[in-house]
């Protein structure tokens, strides 16, 4: 490097920014020279240049990384006025004496003041910060009730861990009864309150507290996903995610004074724009909420390098060039993620990696344990224990949950080199990962919009270990789409335009309803008007129509005196210590709810539909009473042995059993069942509201289907992500004796495993 030219660079570059004030140019040139010169031998000089540079910019921070991750001393022996400054600036973003912002992390908490209404929506780059910076918000405010809404359990966990277990963040821990639950018990709650939820479980809380006064302070994450457009995750979920966000801001806007509705590279479109969109400007103007946009600001520089197509314009060529890139990569002593398109993608691509042999020396000593408990537990030829012990890790939504956590911990220490995700990487995960190689430009089957790919190169590089990241970039379609504009997100219920569903109709103000939309919703109230049926009933599972509640509250009401014995039966069954099924009385519920039931989700609705090949009483149950069988009995292994026995490869075994635990049972099942219960019970109760609680329902399988556990410490355990048997630990605890179950039988990794959940839970 030419010291001398690179640094008038940046001198050219402080001018230029002086004059025109866009500091995020200035930014990316100071990241580049930081790069550059981060493993050289420095001068006295070059601190003092480095130390004066980093403040200029407003991110300290770089100047501390040259020690905390690169070694470099940087004790300056002499100060001269530049420093002095530098060091001046520096002390304005201190909020400790070891702690400090970065000026635009500062610039937000300056806009936070007490005794005055704070609703922000901020968009900024994946490096910038806006977790941490939620913290630093609720000590300045001195709030007393917040609630944090993240789009995944696995974020919600992480941030659970860290209030708990960072010694950052002990004060907080001291201050607030912290909350993950939805099920939360008056005598749970303290002076001081921290919810962490998803927007699920946000509304489940709110289902339930309808009496609430309301809170300080409520976040919320990847704001993007009220745009059903925007929805990153291909799981099946109905495309409802959209729905549960716009619910929860809706409740939300209602509930707290102060807000703060975040997410990375979303468009601030100006009205001169062609692909303008007034709805998302509406919402925020109506309801009081300032823009804040700092989508330019990569606080960790990015590094792009594509391939020609005439280079790579085969399949084999393009597997080629991706082995010889990972193995530069490793020769370099760094990581990379890979995104790919989709799970079996993945799991190809890690196939490809083994076969080339570039690890076959990898050392697997340090997670040992790790792979003797999946081989015991799992079947050897899976492909996800198989990359594992080539130093290659598979990270995607098919993967069971504590697995996943345990690849990115090995991926973060350094003891796996690559990791092979799919969109998951954009969401519930935080990588330390220098280095990013693109082998696809679509998600699934659909091709990324430019907001997924920017969103998607973010995860490169990250601050606090990176000055830059770097994007290769093998399929050069990612490469237009990036360059390309995106058209701004969109809220329908403040666009009158947009088609709307039973749903939207009634969280939407009226001047954004059509004259259809108008009559549909005076239908549907007068439908509910002549059943009597109370508002309450509504308020529940808001996810679901008015008018799919009212046909199963039809439904239920046709059943005869056979299917009743029948239902009892199956109640009785869920009711026991030992859980179970009465498929002939689980079949009745699936026939009552099934009408409500959108073709649309064509796995879950066929599930429900076809009857079952396999199992007992064949031909007389769906599909999915036969899959809930096999779980119930033997968890997901049970689950998958089934699969097995019936022909199925390992893989698609594994990802077809995850597919059904932990979406169509989390989410689907749950809705639809819940429903259900809500709508037998009322009527039950001789349709008195105020002696619903007093009916047996299905409570205990939903709350099974959506935890995988029952009692509210397993439940918070199995939120964590753990090993069954920890799980079982923690379920099996006997409130007579008050003793949990025996831990004599937890193998080296569930007992490392367990000692880690011990400080958390």
């Amino acid at each position: 490097m030419d010291r001398r030219k690179e640094a008038s660079n940046v001198i050219k570059a402080m001018n230029c920014y002086r004059n025109t004030e866009e500091d995020y140019e200035l930014i990316k040139i100071v990241c580049k020279y930081f790069d550059a010169i981060k493993n050289e031998t420095l001068t006295q000089a070059d601190l003092k240049f480095l130390k004066y540079i980093s403040n200029v910019v407003g991110i300290p921070h770089y100047y501390d990384v040259l020690k905390d991750k690169f070694e470099q001393n940087i004790d300056i022996d002499e100060f001269d006025l530049n420093t002095l400054s530098a060091c001046m600036s520096e002390s304005t973003l201190h909020l400790t004496e070891t702690y400090k912002l970065h000026k635009f992390q500062k610039e937000i908490l300056d806009k936070f003041k007490k005794d005055t209404a704070n609703r922000y929506f901020l968009s900024a780059s994946t490096s910038f910060g806006k977790t941490h910076l939620i913290y630093d918000i609720i000590d300045k405010m001195d709030y007393k009730n917040i609630v944090l809404i993240f789009p995944t359990i696995a974020l919600l966990s992480e941030n659970l861990e860290k209030l708990l277990t960072n010694p950052s963040y002990s004060h907080l821990k001291e201050k607030f009864s912290i909350h993950t639950l939805s099920d939360v018990l008056d005598d749970d709650l303290g002076d001081n309150n921290i919810f962490i939820y998803t927007p699920e479980r946000f509304l489940s809380y709110t289902d339930k507290n309808n009496d609430l006064s309301g809170f300080d302070f409520i976040f919320i994450d990847e704001i993007y996903k009220l745009d059903n457009e925007y929805i990153i995750d291909n799981a099946a979920k109905e495309n409802e995610r959209d729905v549960a966000y716009r619910l929860a801001i809706f409740q939300a806007l209602n509930k707290a004074k102060d807000l703060l509705l975040a997410g990375p590279y979303i468009e601030v479109l100006s009205k001169d724009n062609p692909n303008y969109n007034e709805s998302f400007d509406l919402f925020l103007t109506k309801n009081q909420i300032l823009k804040i946009d700092y989508n330019k600001y990569e606080i960790v520089g990015k590094l792009y390098k594509g391939f020609d197509s005439n280079e790579i314009n085969t399949s084999k060529k393009k597997n080629d060039k991706f082995i010889a890139i990972v193995k530069d990569i490793l020769d370099s002593d760094e990581n990379t993620i890979v995104f790919c398109s989709g799970a079996a993608r993945a799991e190809t691509l890690a196939n490809k990696i083994m076969e080339s042999k570039i690890l076959d020396n990898h050392n697997i000593s340090k997670y040992n344990n790790f792979l003797i408990h999946l081989q015991a537990n799992f079947n050897n030829d899976w492909i996800v224990y198989k990359a594992l012990t080539k130093g290659i890790g598979i990270h995607h939504g098919l993967v069971p949950k504590f697995i996943q956590k345990e690849i990115i911990n090995l991926f973060n220490t350094g003891k796996l080199k690559i990791l092979l995700s799919t969109t998951t990487i954009t969401e519930g995960v935080n990588t330390t990962a220098k280095n990013l190689v693109v082998m696809n430009h679509k998600k699934g089957t659909k091709t990324l919009k430019p907001f997924d790919a920017k969103n998607i190169a973010g995860r490169a590089g990250r601050f606090l270990n990176h000055y830059m990241g770097r994007v290769i970039v093998i399929d050069e379609e990612f490469e237009k789409i990036i360059a390309e504009k995106d058209a701004g997100i969109k809220h329908k219920n403040y666009d009158k335009d947009a088609p709307k569903d039973d749903v939207d109709l009634f969280f939407t103000q009226d001047e954004y309803l059509s004259n259809d939309n108008l009559i549909q919703k005076q239908e549907i109230k007068k439908q509910q008007q002549d059943k009597n049926l109370p508002e309450v009933l509504f308020e529940q599972f808001k996810a679901v129509s008015r008018k799919d509640k009212m046909v199963v509250y039809d439904e239920i009401k046709k059943l005869t005196q056979v299917d009743h014995k029948k239902i009892n039966a199956l109640i009785s069954a869920i009711n026991q210590p030992k859980m179970s099924i009465n498929w002939d009385g689980l079949q009745v519920v699936i026939d009552t709810v099934f009408p409500t039931v959108k073709s649309n989700n064509i796995e879950f609705y066929n599930l429900l539909k076809f009857k079952n090949k396999f199992g007992k009483n064949t031909n007389e149950h769906s599909n999915f009473i036969c899959l809930l069988h096999f779980y119930l009995k033997g968890g997901f292994i049970g689950a998958v042995d089934n699969k097995l026995e019936n022909g199925e490869k390992i893989d698609s075994a594994m990802r077809k059993t995850a597919n059904f635990v932990y979406n169509l049972l989390k989410y689907h099942a749950v809705k639809y069942l819940g429903v259900f219960n809500l709508m037998y019970k009322y009527i039950k109760a001789g349709e008195d509201v105020n002696n619903v609680e007093n009916v047996s329902g299905i409570d205990k399988l939903l709350s099974k289907l959506e935890y995988n556990a029952l009692s509210p410490i397993g439940r918070k355990v199995s939120d964590y992500g753990v090993p069954n048997k920890v799980l079982a630990y923690y379920e099996g605890y006997d409130k007579e004796t008050k003793k949990f179950s025996t831990q004599a039988n937890f193998d080296n990794y569930e007992k490392f495993i367990f000692e880690k959940v011990k400080s958390v839970i």
